[in-house]
């Protein structure tokens, strides 16, 4: 029994508003609309760094570059078996955007992936205890909060 493995990166990043909130980046796929809310992610190259990778695939993903890595908040092991049999292992970051980081924009991914040439459509999230998003539960007090966030 074959199983595939995979290296990833997720980057949690977050600003503080003009009202000193914290608030959480996400994007949107306006092409695809049935797509989920995600973060900036992606895979590590062969001989990548992590760090090397998340800061490539946030450059790629929407466009900001120089983001200070805050640290790492954790692994997610990550199991399918359809359509085939894949463990991922995706190694979570939280970064700090500066204040003046645009409100909303539109990227279109760069790079050589699957991705490319997709448009995202980044906002700011002020989280609230309510809010999820599918996958991987990573604790963030960071956000000033105590609820569990996924990716």
């Amino acid at each position: 029994m074959d199983v595939k493995t995979t290296v990833r990166v997720g980057a949690y990043i977050i600003r503080q508003n003009r009202q000193d909130l914290h608030q959480l980046l996400m994007f949107k796929h306006p092409d695809c609309p049935e797509a989920p809310i995600q973060i900036p992610g992606g895979g590590v190259e062969p001989q990548e760094s992590l760090e090397c990778a998340l800061h490539r695939e946030v450059s790629e993903e929407c466009g900001l570059s120089n983001l200070t890595v805050i640290r790492k908040l954790g692994v997610a092991e990550i199991c399918w078996r359809q359509p085939r049999k894949l463990v991922s292992y995706r190694h979570c970051f939280l970064l700090q955007a500066p204040q003046n980081t645009l409100d909303v924009w539109d990227h279109v991914v760069q790079g050589d992936g699957i991705d490319s040439g997709m448009r995202f459509s980044y906002f700011w999230h002020r989280p609230t205890t309510d809010f999820k998003l599918p996958q991987i539960s990573v604790i963030s007090s960071t956000l000033n909060t105590s609820q569990n966030y996924t990716t």
